[in-house]
């Protein structure tokens, strides 16, 4: 029973969500859309699980001393801050003129969220920059006939984006424009069109409970 409902359960819901698309009916658009409301009310209770989990698995680590067990402060104790930060109401100590001290409009989750977890975000992504530029340099060996192309296809552009590529030769801000246009767009469509068939191939095994991977099978 414990693996019989739930395949139950996501065939009919599955084929249900499908059908929509297929019958015209003001009845079947309703169920589906509360059925989506019933999901973000789902995915919001795992937004709290996760956030318990995340305690559950700092907090001991924390009392034990265990390697980087300060970092895991700093990561429950920001945590703890825009909770409550955005939790307290905003009438909560509101000034009599001017923003609410808390509450998701306050001012202390404003500032935490503009000067405390912006900047950490940015510099996350400017890491990231480092580590694309290192992968980039490894994927882009003229080892064969594709890495070349790759490798011509990325200088083209990267020349001709910066206006030293327009001083060198006048023709390369087309050439790089028509790479992007044609031979960029063609290759992101059919990476697009194959990751579609994917996801309805995978999509179609779940509602059949051919793919049991999510029962924990």
């Amino acid at each position: 029973m414990k693996q019989t409902l739930p395949l139950v359960i996501t065939f009919l819901i599955g084929t249900l969500m499908v059908a929509e698309f297929f019958v015209p009916h003001a009845g079947v658009h309703e169920l589906t859309a509360l059925l989506q409301e019933w999901g973000l009310v789902i995915a919001a209770a795992a937004f709290v699980l996760g956030g318990i989990n995340v305690v559950q698995v700092n907090i001991p680590k924390i009392a034990r001393r265990e390697r980087d067990w300060g970092y895991r402060v700093v990561l429950i104790g920001s945590a703890l801050a825009m909770v409550i930060a955005g939790f307290i109401p905003a009438s909560v100590f509101k000034p009599e003129t001017g923003a609410p001290l808390f509450g998701k409009e306050g001012i202390v989750f404003t500032f935490l969220f503009d000067y405390v977890f912006a900047p950490a975000n940015a510099t996350m992504f400017a890491l990231l920059a480092f580590f694309i530029a290192s992968a980039a340099f490894r994927a882009f060996r003229a080892r064969n006939l594709e890495a070349t192309l790759m490798l011509s296809a990325a200088i083209v552009v990267m020349v001709g984006v910066i206006p030293v590529g327009e001083w060198i030769w006048s023709g390369m801000p087309a050439v790089k424009q028509w790479i992007l246009d044609y031979a960029n767009n063609a290759g992101r469509r059919a990476i697009m069109v194959g990751v579609a068939l994917g996801a309805v191939a995978t999509g179609l095994r779940i509602i059949l409970g051919l793919e049991r991977s999510h029962l924990g099978d």
